[in-house]
């Protein structure tokens, strides 16, 4: 009588094996401070609410003296740098902003914004001769 591997044995050892790697992992990973990046399509939550756009963002153990905010036309940049945390984001509008109508507070590790949009030229209506 012939002994007769069962191949599902060796496919589960190759999944324990693999289960395994996966779990010891971040033991073997270097160990750096935490930092949060928020990309472009994850700054956290913003609306357009009637000419206004409104953006929160959660910035916990950062403090007000820490965070630069930066707004153009097109863009808003907010960035914050501590020992222990590295923030920083960019979105881009389409509609136009309004640099000089700007609010922002920060409170309890959370920064709202709050920018006017910029009005709608219209353009000049020309009288043809």
């Amino acid at each position: 009588m012939t002994n007769r591997r069962n191949p599902l044995d060796d496919a589960l050892t190759e999944l324990m094996d693999a289960w395994m790697d996966m779990m010891t992992l971040p033991q073997r990973l270097p160990i750096r401070p935490p930092t949060r990046s928020l990309g472009k399509d994850n700054i956290g939550d913003w609306e357009d609410r009637n000419g206004t756009i409104a953006i929160t963002v959660d910035m916990p153990g950062v403090e007000k003296k820490d965070i630069e905010l930066n707004v153009d036309k097109h863009m808003v940049k907010v960035e914050a740098k501590t020992e222990d945390r590295d923030y920083g984001f960019t979105k881009r509008f389409t509609p136009e902003l309004n640099p000089e109508e700007v609010e922002a507070e920060f409170n309890n590790g959370v920064l709202d914004i709050k920018i006017q949009k910029a009005e709608e030229d219209k353009g000049k209506k020309i009288d043809i001769q």
